[in-house]
């Protein structure tokens, strides 16, 4: 069973967002889970960064891997961070938020975007896993 969990997130957005982890899960054949997905500031993420990564910037995501065995985790995604991103790229902000909770799940996963050859592989990936979820 895979439990998600939602904090400071509007209540008409999570069950979108939901289903969004769960096919990105189903992706990479996790059958138990336990993720939370936490909304912060854009200082917050930028303190996030800084303490745990070395990068003193503002993401629109940070991903923490708490237990490889169980499959738990927690995701940070960047409110005001997250609104410009949709703006820039022209998503709503519900598809944008479902976006990076593809894009953090994978993460979990052991996805990376820090290099060309693994962020090309991760972006297709999230690309083909929200196109699922739109159609």
């Amino acid at each position: 069973m895979n439990k998600i969990n939602f904090a400071y997130f509007p209540e008409n957005k999570t069950a979108f967002l939901k289903k969004a982890a769960l096919l990105a899960l189903k992706s990479e054949k996790i059958k138990k889970s336990a993720i939370n997905f936490i909304m912060v500031s854009d200082a917050e993420i930028k303190k996030l960064n800084s303490k745990y990564r070395k990068v003193r910037r503002i993401t629109d995501v940070i991903s923490f891997l708490v237990s490889k065995e169980f499959f738990s985790g927690d995701i940070y995604i960047a409110q005001t961070r997250s609104r410009k991103n949709a703006l820039k790229y022209g998503n709503s902000w519900d598809n944008e938020l479902a976006y990076l909770v593809i894009h953090a799940v994978l993460h979990l996963c052991g996805y990376t975007d820090y290099d060309p050859e693994n962020k090309a592989k991760m972006f297709a990936k999230q690309d083909k896993i929200f196109k699922c979820l739109l159609s």
